[in-house]
């Protein structure tokens, strides 16, 4: 029998009575397998059930950032108290513990943080009590003794920084899916299941776009070391194994993915007789605004990059009132292409362009990585654009 496993349950599967019994179930039956067990769960259920994040969120209309950290953390709380007493019900040894309490430390961001460690003897000794200790996801303390929330999805990468720090055997996400795909179903009724991924291009697809992983999470695993393995919810079994090295199945593209709307701006250094000046003033500009930018180009005394649409005229506001000349098309989205094989093959941004040129897509601006290559499209032509791309590298 091994050691200690780590599992975690997200919101869709703790939103109804029966829900939750089907994971208790799912968690005992893993049991069977190992001596000890840290259940991560997420808030119960999605906007509009009572205990939900977004639910939360709307009992209030302008908390402080350290009051709303504190009240989005209640729902995560209220599962784990919620799924421990369920288990031992169920004659399962049980406790539910926070996060601060699991040891989780992170920065001083109170929405969105970053996680920096964790302090494992608490959880140690809970484990040395019980089978099992339910930890409440999405949540941490930060070095100022505050309660903090790591942001959407965040509740995986508790679960991953926990299964690395405790060495687990095995890391296991169950969701109200049945396989990973190479695309989202929705967009692109050609998507193919996958049945192994590496880590790496999981977190490339995730910050892309692709809901599945965490990208925080897939970066954790990878270095970790860290194999995961996604169940389905109503079967137990595993649909997609995410392994921590890249997999060579001879196909170098391993999936398509889309991300928000945004917008592109495209601005001119016409009354700066630095660049140097100009592009820190104006991109300082942005930043400071709190809005963060994407797909830079910086070329004859003009840039391009873009911001999501939300930000489209906060954006403009601060560059034309600091005497900086803009242009703006939108919306857009930005459409890519993953798959750490690609690098060092000649001819893939060859046969990216010469694909939606074909379809009439056009290309507002493109970049690329050794991992990944994108483009920006009009937002009409999003969904276009991921189709012809993945019967492009992924259907032949």
């Amino acid at each position: 029998m091994n050691d200690l496993c780590v599992m975690k349950f997200g919101g869709t599967c703790l939103s109804t009575e029966e829900d939750r019994l089907r994971s208790a179930d799912l968690c005992i039956r893993e049991l069977e397998s190992y001596r000890r067990a840290v259940v991560v769960v997420s808030a119960m259920g999605r906007k509009g059930d009572p205990y939900s994040t977004d639910s939360l969120l709307d009992l209030v209309s302008a908390p402080i950032p350290h009051e709303k950290s504190c009240l989005l953390a209640c729902g995560e709380v209220i599962s784990a108290a919620v799924f421990a007493d369920m288990l031992r019900q169920k004659g399962i040894a049980a406790i539910a513990v926070t996060g601060w309490n699991a040891g989780l430390r992170t920065d001083e961001q109170h929405c969105g943080a970053d996680l920096e460690s964790i302090e494992i003897e608490y959880l140690n000794a809970s484990l040395e009590e019980n089978d099992c200790v339910v930890v409440a996801g999405f949540q941490g303390m930060s070095s100022s003794g505050t309660v903090s929330t790591l942001g959407r999805g965040g509740s995986d990468i508790t679960a991953t920084a926990i299964a690395a720090a405790l060495e687990a055997a095995t890391l296991m996400l169950f969701k109200k899916i049945d396989s990973v795909y190479t695309a989202d179903p929705e967009s692109v009724p050609g998507a193919l299941k996958v049945d192994r991924i590496s880590a790496e291009d999981l977190r490339q697809l995730a910050w892309l776009g692709a809901e599945v992983v965490h990208p925080r999470a897939s970066e954790i695993a990878g270095d970790a070391g860290i194999r995961i393995s996604i169940k389905s919810h109503s079967t137990g079994e595993p649909v997609t194994e995410i392994e921590p090295f890249v997999i060579r199945s001879g196909k170098y593209i391993t999936g398509v993915a889309a991300g928000s709307d945004a917008v592109q701006f495209r601005i001119s250094a016409d009354s700066y007789t630095s660049l140097h000046e100009f592009y820190s003033n104006a991109f300082g500009l942005v930043a400071d605004a709190g809005v963060s930018m994407d797909m830079f180009s910086v070329f004859n005394g003009a840039a391009m990059f873009t911001v999501p649409l939300e930000d489209e005229e906060r954006v403009s506001e601060v560059l034309i009132g600091n005497g900086i000349i803009c242009e703006t098309i939108s919306p857009c989205a930005k459409v890519s292409i993953v798959g750490a094989g690609m690098h060092g093959i000649e001819g893939v941004m060859a046969r990216f362009s010469a694909a939606l040129d074909r379809a009439g897509i056009d290309m507002l601006q493109t970049v690329d990585s050794h991992a990944t290559i994108s483009a920006l499209v009009p937002l009409h032509q999003r969904d276009e654009a991921l189709r012809v791309l993945h019967r492009e590298f992924l259907e032949q």
